[in-house]
């Protein structure tokens, strides 16, 4: 059978209408795929940032934790420092206190050496009694105290008020009891100190 003309054009028409509706089909399918990329591209970018978001907080919450620690360990440090100096100077003192100590028992004991009961020859001290010092005894304490300084003195022998009141402030500076009287221990007390201020001068000069 012989297809006539508008049979064909027909045909014609159906082919390019079904044509352009393949088309259109895979047009829409293209875009909608295109969307649906679009979507989970944005979606992983969204995810991605939240996570560089959370690790840079991270990063910045450990980096301050670092400042603060190393700003510990210089406080420390300081803290440190100043306890040595503390240390060091403390050493220096205790070293310094241990010399005075050493210097103020020396002077101690020379002055219990010097100022010592003055011994009685091997004869036996008799309780009690008290022997009375001798003219010269009296004369060379008068010396010694205005060697001493205690006022200028006569040397005279007698125990007046003058005498006697220099006797009492030289018993006062030296620890001995103060009676005012020229006692054993006192006069023997004041030879040794007359010696030793005799012996400075003698050097000095």
């Amino acid at each position: 059978m012989t297809r006539t003309p508008e049979r064909r054009g027909s045909s014609i028409s159906r082919l390019t209408i079904s044509g352009i509706a393949v088309a259109a089909i895979t047009g829409w399918g293209a875009y909608a795929y295109s969307a649906l990329s679009s979507t989970q591209l944005e979606q992983q970018v969204s995810g991605q940032a939240s996570a560089l978001r959370e690790y840079q907080s991270q990063f910045l919450s450990e980096r301050m934790k670092a400042e603060n620690g190393a700003r510990e360990i210089r406080k420390l440090q300081e803290q440190l420092a100043l306890a040595k100096g503390e240390i060091e100077q403390l050493t220096v003192r205790h070293t310094e206190t241990e010399a005075n100590l050493a210097t103020a028992k020396e002077q101690l004991a020379s002055l219990q050496e010097l100022h010592a009961p003055p011994a009685l020859d091997g004869a036996v001290a008799v309780r009690g009694v008290t022997p009375l010092p001798t003219k010269q005894d009296v004369i060379l304490a008068q010396k010694a105290l205005t060697d001493l300084g205690f006022g200028k003195l006569e040397a005279d022998g007698v125990v007046g008020p003058t005498t006697q009141q220099a006797i009492e402030e030289y018993q006062r500076l030296v620890g001995l009891t103060v009676t005012g009287l020229l006692h054993a221990q006192t006069l023997q007390s004041l030879m040794r100190s007359a010696k030793v201020v005799a012996a400075q001068n003698e050097r000095t000069e």
